[in-house]
């Protein structure tokens, strides 16, 4: 990474949703701006907004949601890293959900403030 790292903050508050694995994803969802959906042998995990109502075996929120801009090659190592080794050291919880284009790191609300300043005391511009 030769390029400082951005984060932009994605709007709104999110929850993460825990189902059985085999249920099938709930159709208000889809209404949220950003949704994350993961399915293993063990749970079906669903991010969204908060404000989406949605009947999960266990919720647990609210969460604000950072993102890198653009499209990341898939060959740019250490950006996860870079992320949340500042959180790490602030003692600062992430939950880090990686898609095609891009790596989104959501903290608790709460935490919000303080994960801000620990990314740009690392050098890492933050809007």
């Amino acid at each position: 990474m030769n390029e400082p790292l951005q984060l932009r903050q994605i709007p709104g508050e999110f929850t993460v949703h825990r189902f059985d694995p085999m249920c099938d994803i709930p159709a208000a969802v889809w209404q949220s701006p950003f949704v994350s959906v993961s399915r293993s042998d063990d749970e079906l995990s669903i991010i969204t907004d908060t404000k989406v109502p949605v009947d999960a075996s266990n919720s647990v929120g609210p969460w604000l949601a950072y993102r890198v801009p653009g499209a990341m090659d898939f060959d740019i190592t250490g950006v996860m890293s870079a992320l949340t080794n500042p959180l790490a050291q602030a003692r600062i919880a992430i939950l880090a959900v990686s898609t095609y284009d891009t790596d989104i790191i959501l903290v608790r609300t709460e935490t919000g403030a303080a994960a801000e300043s620990a990314w740009r005391a690392a050098g890492i511009d933050v809007t």
